[in-house]
C-alpha cells in the first residue's frame, strides 16, 4: 500500500470521506495466476485486472479514482514516499507520472506514463527480503504541470493523484 502520498485505494486510511477499500493491499492485477495464465501477463494501468470494464476501480473516474488531489509539488522536487508491504514477495518499485489530458476520463494507457527517478538517481527500488515498511524518495519531472504518480510494484500497480505546480 502506498501511504504517502496516499494511493487511491488507501486514501480512506487518512481521509474518511474517501470510499474504503478493505482490500487495498491487493492491487495485483487479479493475482499472479490470473494475470499470467488468463491475460498473458497484462495488467490494468492501476493494478486492476486487465479485462475489468473501464473505468476500472483504481483508474481515474473509477470507484476509488474520485479526482482528489492529495498533494502538491513543484517541478523537480523530492517526494517522500512511504509504502507498507503486508506480504513481501521481494521484487522492485519504479515510479512514473501520467499527465491527465482530461480529468474526467481514465488514464489513456501505459504510454501516458513517464518514468521518474528515485531521489538517489536510480531508476528502481529493489525490495529487500525482510522489508515491510519502505521509505524512499522520488523526483517529480521538470516539465510536468498536472499529473498522477503511478508506482509499479512487481505485480502491483497503484495510483495517486497529485499536482505539480509551475
Amino acid at each position: 500500500m502506498m501511504l504517502e502520498p496516499p494511493n487511491r485505494s488507501s486514501l480512506w486510511r487518512s481521509d474518511p470521506s474517501a470510499p474504503p477499500n478493505y482490500n487495498d493491499n491487493q492491487n495485483y492485477c487479479g493475482g499472479a495466476n490470473f494475470q499470467w495464465s488468463s491475460m498473458g501477463g497484462k495488467c490494468g494501468v492501476c493494478g486492476d485486472p486487465y479485462n475489468a470494464p473501464h473505468p476500472q476501480d483504481n483508474e481515474n473516474t473509477g470507484k476509488y479514482g474520485q479526482g482528489k488531489v492529495v498533494q502538491q509539488y513543484t517541478p523537480g522536487s523530492l517526494v517522500d514516499v512511504q509504502i507498507l508491504l503486508t506480504t513481501n514477495h521481494i521484487g522492485f518499485f519504479n515510479f512514473s507520472l501520467c499527465v491527465l489530458q482530461d480529468p474526467n476520463v481514465p488514464e489513456s494507457g501505459e504510454d501516458c506514463f513517464q518514468a521518474l527517478a528515485l531521489g538517489n538517481g536510480e531508476s528502481k527500488y529493489d525490495v529487500k527480503f525482510s522489508e515491510k515498511s519502505i521509505n524512499t524518495q522520488e523526483i517529480t519531472g521538470d516539465s510536468v504541470t498536472t499529473g498522477r504518480i503511478k508506482k509499479d510494484v512487481d505485480l502491483k500497480k497503484l495510483s495517486v493523484r497529485v499536482q505539480i505546480l509551475q
